[in-house]
C-alpha cells in the first residue's frame, strides 16, 4: 500500500513536542501521552485496500480529557492495549469508573480515555488516584460498521449482521468500578459463531461493576488476518511478535483476562506498533494478565 505520511507526535500535559522518529518512550506518572503513527492514502482513492492505521495512548489517575482519534467517518478505532488499576471507581452521580475506553463522542471524531476511578463527593469526584493506561489502534474503514453495546456479566449476541470472511469485531472500552477486576480470571471477550458474533463478560463481583464496549467492521477484500494469544505467569512480562511479512498491519484486542488492580502504568496486555510503517507488531503481557488479538493485513 502506498503510504504519503509518516507522523509521530507525543504531547503531553504540561509540553508538546514533535519528534521525527516513528516511535518515542516514556510515560510519567499522572501525565497524558498521545502517541500517534499516521499513515494515509487519500480516503476513497480504493475501497479494495485497507489504506493505513493510526495509534494512539493515554495514561492518567484522574484526568477524563480525550484524546481525540480523529473523525469516525472515515475510520474504526478499537482497544489495543490497557493497564493499571481497574478495580476502583464508582457509577454514581459525580462518581468516575477507572476505564480504558475507545469512544464515539457527539462531535463525530473518535476519543481515547484512560484513567482512575473516584467515589462520589457531595461536590464532585474524591479521586482515588489509581492509574490507569489504554492504547487504540485506528483502521481506515467503516463499511457495516455496527458500534457498540454495552454488556455486564453474561453473554450477548452484538452484531445480527450474517457472518462473512471480511467482518472483525474488538474490544472498544474496559470499565470498572470497586473490586470489578479483583480475580485472575475475570475477563472480557468478543468472539464469532457461525452465524453472528458475541460479547462476553464475566466478573466476581455484581453487574455491572464491569462493563465492557464492542466493535464491528468489514474490512476490505483481500484483507489478510491473523489471530492469536498471549499470557504471562503472575510475576512475569513476556513479550511476543504478532505480525509478519510485508505490507502495512494493525493490530486490536478481543479478550482480555486477569485481575487489573494494581497502580501501575504498565501492569495489564499492551499490544506495541512497529517502529517502521510496514514492521511488525509486538504484544506485551505482564503479571498473570492474558489477551487474544486479530492483526489485519
Amino acid at each position: 500500500m502506498n503510504t504519503n505520511s509518516v507522523m509521530t507526535t507525543w504531547v503531553f500535559g504540561c509540553l508538546t513536542c514533535v519528534n521525527s522518529a516513528l516511535l518515542a518512550g516514556g510515560l510519567s506518572l499522572g501525565c497524558v501521552a498521545d502517541l500517534e503513527i499516521d499513515t494515509e492514502e487519500e480516503l476513497g482513492e480504493s475501497a479494495e485496500r485497507l489504506t493505513g492505521w493510526t495509534y494512539h495512548s493515554k495514561g492518567t489517575t484522574t484526568d477524563t480529557t480525550r484524546v481525540d482519534l480523529g473523525s469516525f467517518n472515515d475510520r474504526t478505532c478499537v482497544l489495543s492495549g490497557v493497564a493499571g488499576n481497574l478495580s476502583q471507581g464508582s457509577w454514581q452521580m459525580f462518581g468516575e469508573p477507572a476505564r480504558a475506553a475507545v469512544r464515539e463522542d457527539v462531535d463525530q471524531h473518535y476519543s481515547l480515555k484512560g484513567h482512575g476511578g473516584a467515589q462520589a463527593g457531595l461536590v464532585g469526584p474524591i479521586w482515588h488516584n489509581n492509574p490507569v493506561f489504554a492504547a487504540a489502534t485506528c483502521f481506515f474503514t467503516t463499511e457495516n460498521r455496527n458500534y457498540t453495546i454495552r454488556s455486564a456479566d453474561g453473554a450477548n449476541s452484538i452484531d445480527l449482521t450474517p457472518w462473512n470472511n471480511r467482518r472483525r469485531c474488538f474490544l472498544s472500552a474496559l470499565h470498572g468500578i470497586d473490586g470489578a477486576w479483583s480475580h485472575a480470571d475475570d475477563f472480557a471477550r468478543v468472539f464469532p459463531t457461525s452465524i453472528n458474533w458475541w460479547v462476553e463478560s464475566m466478573h466476581h463481583t455484581a453487574a455491572p461493576n464491569a462493563v465492557v464496549d464492542t466493535v464491528c467492521v468489514d474490512f476490505p477484500e483481500g484483507t489478510v488476518f491473523t489471530t492469536g494469544s498471549a499470557s504471562a505467569l503472575p510475576g512475569q512480562t513476556k513479550t511476543k511478535v504478532i505480525t509478519s511479512g510485508t505490507g502495512i498491519k494493525g493490530c486490536g484486542l478481543t479478550h482480555v483476562t486477569g485481575a487489573f488492580n494494581n497502580d501501575s502504568w504498565t501492569d495489564g496486555v499492551i499490544i506495541n506498533p512497529p517502529s517502521a510503517i510496514n514492521g511488525d507488531w509486538t504484544i506485551t503481557v505482564s503479571n498473570g494478565k492474558a489477551a487474544m488479538y486479530t492483526c489485519a493485513k
